[in-house]
């Protein structure tokens, strides 16, 4: 048994076949509910209009009502606790040389990013109030910038976990 938790379920994170399996897992599910609006419902809306239209219309302004009364209401703790947050991350991670943190951080700061970006977005969704293949294109764009944030975000976290496998003094260990 004691093999199979070094290999399998080892607390090395960038070795972990679990950590890489969330990684995947969160990125998937960030890029596809685009706004809280998967995207199938985009493309049926694109390709078939009428009502499928209406209804990613209407998911798109829900979840922008419901996205800026939360962050308006409680910017300034939110924004503070995220903060703090990966700033204490940060430091046990590259400071204190902790894999678990450095992992942790790699995962949260790009998404931190791309939830600013979804919050900007419905700002600005809310103040141009667009529709039709506007609505859409801005969907389609804010999905793929999101995207290429993920792909950078999950190469360089696999550059990271290979240089930290490699050179760590303990890397014959496994």
């Amino acid at each position: 048994m004691e093999g199979f938790y070094k290999e399998v379920i080892g607390s090395r994170s960038f070795a972990s076949i679990w950590y890489w399996i969330v990684f995947a897992v969160v990125w998937t599910r960030t890029t596809h509910w685009t706004l809280g609006v998967p995207y199938e419902d985009a493309q049926n809306a694109k390709k078939l209009g009428g009502q499928y239209q209406l209804d990613f219309e209407t998911q798109i302004e829900i979840n922008i009502r419901k996205t800026l009364e939360v962050f308006e209401g409680h910017s300034i703790i939110f924004t503070a606790i995220a903060a703090f947050f990966l700033a204490t991350v940060f430091v046990l991670g590259f400071s204190f040389n902790i894999q678990f943190m450095q992992a942790s951080f790699l995962l949260m700061f790009p998404l931190t990013i791309v939830s600013g970006m979804s919050i900007h977005l419905a700002q600005r969704l809310r103040a141009l109030q667009l529709e039709g293949l506007e609505l859409y294109g801005a969907y389609v764009w804010h999905r793929r910038i999101k995207q290429g944030i993920g792909a950078f975000s999950i190469f360089f976290a696999a550059f990271w976990g290979v240089s930290q496998t490699l050179f760590s003094p303990y890397a014959g260990t496994f």
